[in-house]
């Protein structure tokens, strides 16, 4: 069974913003065209400044018209132009500043961030890659390309970068809460521990390592100690999202039902449309032979998800088990074969509840397929030659 547990979103680190004074030469007498540019880029710097972005890129296309050829006066439209959303007419600022300036400072990092707006993430990695061609420091440019890379799926690359951000400052946090979201997703569990550990030393209020690193123990199967850190989010955050719902599966992990029910029935009250939640907590109540209280579960997981094929089957079985409507059952396992005819465990359970109901040639047919999945299932050979031999009885 799938556990499906949160986690965070990975961050991108602010955007540099190349905000240096237009330079002048005193030596030289400015003509009135250059007087005019400069008196365009200070309404249009001022209007940055208060924030009145869509003034300053009025008064920054003024000035361009003026002077094409300053580099400086398309790097800030693109920066005033990416802060209003306007991330593909940034991204042709910021490519005419680096055509009229190759080495400008900063260009290269606030276009890859633009472009990761786009989801254009190749030549995200890309532009990051070259503005650490020209500035190898740059902390962020590190980080941001490991975020991008992550996106990619290319977590060896991301960890690379990560660990270089950690080389170059051993307190950088954010470097050590990505690394252990790249090593996670690349089934590191032990190491995302080791990282997420670092950051809650670096910062002991930090809610989303607390939940990561739960969700990295749940992997390695320390339902324990990751039961310890969804206690530690809630007592940071009870609202945090689902943090009950993962403490409640950590707790299946350890045979706390009642515990577990506890937990899922918070996450209910919180996001009573949280389907999974309703599901496990069925699964924890059928543990403790609630029968009716599993089937209602299960029944509303389904009012919310009808088209999850295990809601049925789970449904149908415990039916079927507690010796309820076998025609229900049934069909609930006839509507879960229907939506993934392609789990075993589906037949095998219809093929039981068709011997219940005296099916038995049904039920061969059903085990029939069973045994075409796997042929060393020993339950369906066995069920299998009961049916047989009931049906030839039946027949005498």
């Amino acid at each position: 069974m799938k556990k499906k547990l949160t986690t965070s979103l990975i961050i991108f680190g602010l955007l540099a913003l190349n905000c240096a004074a237009f330079a002048k030469d005193n030596a030289v007498k400015l003509t009135k065209k250059q007087k005019k540019e400069i008196e365009y880029i200070n309404i249009a710097q001022v209007g940055f400044e208060q924030k009145h972005y869509d003034i300053a890129i009025e008064y920054y296309t003024k000035a361009i018209e003026l002077n094409p050829e300053n580099a400086e006066s398309f790097a800030k439209r693109g920066n005033a132009r990416f802060l209003l959303g306007k991330y593909e007419a940034a991204v042709k600022d910021y490519s005419k500043a680096l055509e009229l300036d190759p080495n400008r400072e900063n260009i290269y990092y606030n276009r890859a961030i633009a472009k990761s707006n786009l989801k254009s993430y190749d030549e995200v990695v890309e532009d990051y890659t070259k503005e650490l061609e020209n500035h190898p420091d740059n902390v962020n440019a590190y980080l941001n390309r490991g975020t991008t890379e992550v996106y990619l799926k290319q977590y060896d690359k991301a960890i690379e970068d990560f660990s270089k951000v950690i080389e170059l400052n051993s307190e950088n946090e954010l470097a050590y809460y990505n690394r252990g979201i790249a090593k996670r997703n690349n089934g590191d569990y032990a190491g995302a521990i080791e990282d997420y550990s670092k950051v809650i030393e670096l910062d002991s209020d930090n809610v989303d390592a607390y939940n990561n690193r739960g969700a990295a123990k749940f992997y390695l199967k320390d339902y324990k100690g990751a039961i310890q850190d969804y206690s530690k989010v809630v007592e940071l955050d009870k609202n945090f999202k689902q943090v009950y719902y993962n403490r409640g599966i950590a707790k299946l992990g350890i045979q706390e039902y009642e515990d577990a029910i506890l937990d899922f029935t918070k996450e209910i009250e919180a996001n009573p449309k949280n389907d999974l939640a309703y599901y496990e907590r069925a699964i924890a109540q059928s543990r403790l032979e609630h029968f009716t209280g599993a089937i209602d579960d299960y029944t509303k997981a389904i009012e919310i998800n009808p088209n999850n094929a295990e809601y049925y089957s789970q449904r149908g079985a415990l039916i079927s088990k507690s010796d309820g409507d076998l025609e229900k059952a049934r069909n609930d396992l006839d509507k879960a074969i229907a939506l993934d005819g392609d789990d075993s465990e589906k037949y095998l359970t219809r093929a039981i509840i068709y011997c219940k109901l005296k099916l038995y040639l049904a039920a061969v047919d059903d085990l029939n397929i069973v045994l075409k999945f796997d042929d060393s299932n020993t339950q369906a050979y066995d069920l299998r030659s009961y049916a047989i031999k009931s049906m030839n009885v039946n027949n005498k």
